[in-house]
Parts: structure tokens; sequence; C-alpha cells
């Protein structure tokens, strides 16, 4: 496989943004190529923009890059003296929205005004300096929140067998003259008192089995490590825990869902002696299964009232971490640049290659005068000394030449995929059916490219189009038979699926039996695991977890 067409390939695969950092990476390593800032668009413009089925813009630079047998297949262009191009190409003009010949040169970049999301420990930690904690007390809280998950409750740790915590203080004997000072002198917190029936349970239980002095290697309570390491009374520390439970986010280091829930209920002035207190600390399991009937009769009350007392629970927050961002990381996002846009004008529907952000490209030419001095002088017959400088010109020329015109070529290959589905899957762009049956080779033989380039291209490469934002590969599906022979995407069965189990009423889901029967009565014969397959990609829970019993 030549440099060449390993440059191809590779550009083939990069989506947009990667594309932009494969040519910055380029401009910085080659001295060779150069970026024009000027205004001057290339005489030979690559047009990206043609209604769809009418013909290909200029090919008179393209070369189609294909792997199938090891070859490289090669359009009418091939011909063309690429050296000559080269010096002449300025790709692409100034990117929208590139901030080029405006007024806002002034204005500052986009590193000085980035900023990350709030960490959960960095809102706690605030309310924590900001509260009457002494010293003591906020050390506590800060390493309790380093035990802390990314739930934001408290996280069992395997640890070594820790040594036994140290014993609280008897007859007013000051054993931490140092650091516990201002705590010892006046007693235990006011916290460490129960003041409701939450706080005025039983010592803290492990989280998993075993107690705190188990084996190395157990997972020990997070209460009992952070005693033991700070060498305070367990506690103190659990009481410094219960202050900062009623922080914002209520529930943050209670120990398991139950705690957080019922703390969180606590606050809002529910005790034990209400219904919803009780479902959360007792009927957790029946409440997540739906089986609301099993607490009416535990609780010897109707329905209605369970319902009541769910819809208070559905109002509380299981994650208190879940509007922070995690410890040490950015937020979980995925950010997507389209390369290439679907627009209908008129009748007609226009491809738009996305080149937002790509410089324009340029070899060197000062460089370029160098070899051809060169070259002259060699014509005229004087004798050249070799000169490791010049060969080294030549190389990153012959590679400034090689990416200028692997760039022209994923262009041109993008735009002929997504012409090429954009004519087998017409009625779906036009709103007037579902997407079609669609393989790999279909558009491969339409465009006259081998499966592995049209792989290549439809991956990690999104288009937008009136409907939304799709990768490519979404157009691309199996096909399900129907009753009558013919032939249905897996997609458009997804999207039938979903409007079956929306139009169902909520108090009777269907089952999937009953949900393969309604496709069949559609002409969608399909079995009931593949039902039960497509439901859960489709994120649909089961009948029984989707009921509404009020």
């Amino acid at each position: 496989m030549t440099p060449q067409l390993k440059m191809a390939i590779k550009l083939l695969t990069l989506n947009h943004l990667e594309l932009k950092d494969a040519v910055a990476q380029e401009l910085v390593d080659n001295p060779v190529l150069e970026e024009v800032n000027d205004d001057v668009s290339r005489a030979t413009a690559t047009d990206v923009e043609a209604p769809a089925g009418s013909a290909p813009p200029p090919a008179e630079a393209a070369t189609e890059v294909s792997i199938g047998a090891g070859q490289t297949q090669q359009d009418a262009g091939a011909n063309i003296d690429w050296e000559s191009y080269a010096d002449s190409f300025n790709y692409l003009p100034p990117a929208a929205g590139s901030g080029r010949d405006t007024q806002f040169d002034d204005l500052p970049g986009i590193d000085q005004t980035l900023t990350r999301g709030e960490t959960l420990e960095e809102h706690i930690l605030w309310q924590v300096r900001m509260s009457h904690m002494n010293d003591l007390e906020c050390q506590i809280a800060a390493r309790l929140l380093g035990e802390m998950n990314d739930d934001g409750c408290l996280d069992a740790a395997p640890v070594a067998t820790p040594e036994p915590a140290a014993a609280a203080p008897k007859n007013g004997t000051d054993i931490h003259a140092d650091d516990d000072e201002a705590l010892l002198a006046d007693g235990p917190p006011p916290d460490a008192a129960p003041t409701s029936e939450l706080e005025a349970e039983a010592e803290p239980v492990l989280l998993a089995d075993g107690p705190p002095h188990a084996a190395a290697g157990a997972r020990i309570d997070p209460v009992q490590l952070v005693a033991t390491e700070l060498d305070v009374p367990v506690e103190w520390v659990d009481a410094v825990r219960r202050r900062v439970m009623r922080f914002d986010p209520i529930g943050v280091l209670a120990r398991d869902l139950r705690e957080c829930l019922l703390v969180q209920l606590e606050v809002w002035g529910y005790d034990d002696e209400t219904l919803v207190w009780r479902i959360v600390d007792r009927h957790m399991r029946d409440a997540e299964r739906h089986n609301f009937g099993a607490i009416a009769r535990d609780e010897k009350t109707t329905l209605e009232d369970v319902g009541d007392a769910m819809r208070i629970v559905e109002q509380l927050e299981p994650r208190p971490a879940r509007n922070f961002t995690a410890q040490g990381s950015m937020p979980d996002s995925t950010y997507i640049t389209p390369d290439v846009s679907v627009q209908k004008v008129g009748d007609d529907w226009v491809i738009l290659l996305n080149e937002d952000g790509l410089p324009k490209l340029k070899i060197s030419k000062f460089y370029l005068d160098q070899l051809r001095a060169a070259q002259a002088a060699r014509e005229a017959g004087h004798k050249l000394a070799a000169d490791p400088s010049r060969t080294y010109i030549k190389d990153k020329k012959r590679s400034a030449e090689w990416l200028i015109r692997s760039i022209y070529q994923r262009q041109r290959t993008i735009y002929r995929v997504v012409e090429s589905i954009l004519k087998h899957q017409r009625d779906w762009f036009d709103g007037a059916g579902p997407l079609r049956p669609l393989i790999l080779k279909e558009v491969a033989d339409d465009i006259e490219m081998h499966e592995s380039t049209v792989s290549r291209v439809t991956s990690r490469k999104y288009v937008h189009t009136p409907r939304g934002v799709f990768e490519l590969k979404y157009f691309f599906n199996s096909a399900i038979q129907t009753g009558d022979g013919t032939n249905i995407a897996a997609e458009a069965v997804r999207d039938e699926i979903k409007r079956v189990v929306a139009a169902e009423e909520p108090k009777r889901p269907l089952s999937d039996a009953q949900i393969v029967k309604i496709l069949s009565e559609r002409n969608i014969e399909i079995a009931r695991r593949t039902v039960a397959k497509y439901r859960e990609e489709l994120g649909i829970l089961p009948s029984n977890r989707r009921k509404k019993v009020f």
C-alpha cells in the first residue's frame, strides 16, 4: 500500500472534527504546506452543492479511493497534473463563523471563556465553608466527600484491616489537645443527639457483608474508615455526615437509597406516621415492581391513597449528584458536527458539505521557487552538490500534494455516498414513507466503489436533514419480510413499535405477544423475541413496568 493510499484511507475515516485536527497538525509538521488567510477562493473550487439526481459536480480532479482487492480505482480525471494543481490550490473559502474579516478581533478567545461544570464536591465544600463548622468538622466533611461515589452516596471500599476507632473521651479528659481542642472543649457536636426517628437508628451498618474489622480486602463502613484515619469517635463523624445530608442537594452522603429518600422526606416535613414515609421505609421493592395492591393491603389503605403517596415518591431524587459534573472529569456529553447537510429547494434536494472551520491550503511559493531554481540550474547544465535539505523539501512537498488531493477525494466520496443514499431513501426524506431496506453493496454498486470505501465513509459521520441529525449508518437497514412478500426496513419496524406503545392504554399496557399480533394485522410478521429485542433497544419498559395504576 502506497503512502498516498494510506493517507487517503486515513482521511476518509475521519469525521469533521477529526479532519480539522488532522489538517491543523499537518500545518505544524509540514513547512511546505501553508494556510491562505486572504479571501481569494481558488479558481477551480469544488462545487459541493448539487440537486440530488442531477449530474455530479465537475470531476476533473476527482480520484476515488476504493480498498477492495488491494487496488485503487481512478476515474477519468486521474491524469491531471496534481503538482501544478497543488501550486494554485486554495482549499475552501473562509469558514462561516470563523471570525475572519469581522470587527471582533478584540474579543477573548474560547480558551478564555470556556468553563466546566461545578462538581458535587466543590458545591458541598462551599456550603461547609459557609456553615458554622469548626476546623475539625470541616476536615471530617471533606474526608467523607472523598468516600462518595458518582451518585452522591457513600461508597464502601475494600481496605485492609483498620485499627480500632479511638474511644470517646471519658471524665472530660482532653486526649486530643492539638487538633481537636475546640471540638472536645465543647463536647460532641449538637447534631450528635438524635432529633428524629431517622437519626435515632442503631449504630451504622455495613454496606456489605462482614464486620468492620474483617479480613484484609473486606469492604468497610466509610464512616468507620474516616473515624479511624482522623482518630476521632465514629459518632462525631456520623453527626457531621447527617448534617451534610441536609445540605443542597438533600440526601448527599446517604448510605443507601432508603436513607437518601427518607432524609428528603424528613426535610419536606413528613414523618414515620405518614404513608409516603412507610412506603419508602418498608415497601420500596413492591413499589419498584408496581405491586401497589400488596402495599395497600399491608398498610390497610386504598389504592388511591397509595397513588397519592407514590406521586410524592416520584418527586424524590435518588441520585443527589445527577446535576453535577463527576469529580476529575468533564461532563459526559457527545458533541456532533454534521459532515454534510441535505436541504430541500423546491422539488429538489441539495447536498451541502460542511467545510466550516477547515483552512484554505496551498503549497508554499517560497519552497516551490527554491525547487524550480534548482531544476532550472540542472537543465542549464550546472552540476549541483547533493543537498539533504532539498530532498527534505521534495518529500514534504509530495506529502502536501497528497494531503490536498486526499481531502478533495474525501469530500467527493462523501458527496457521492450521500447522493446515493438520498436516491434510495427519497421517500423517507420527502416524508412520504418509511426507510426502505438498504445495504452497503447497493450504494457501492450505485457509485461504483467498493463496500469497504462506503463503510469508511458512513462510519462516525453525520448528516443534517430537515428531520434531524442522523448518522449515515442510520439509513442502512436489514430487511424484514412482510406478509405479502415485500421487505421492510428494521428501523421502520422499530418506529411502528414505538407508535403502537404510544397509543396503548396506560392502565392496560400491551404485552410483547399483543404487539406481535397488532403488527401482524399491519402486515408485519416478526417473532415475539424480535419485538422484545427492539423494545429494549428503544428503551421501552416491559408491560408490567409501564402499567399506570393511578
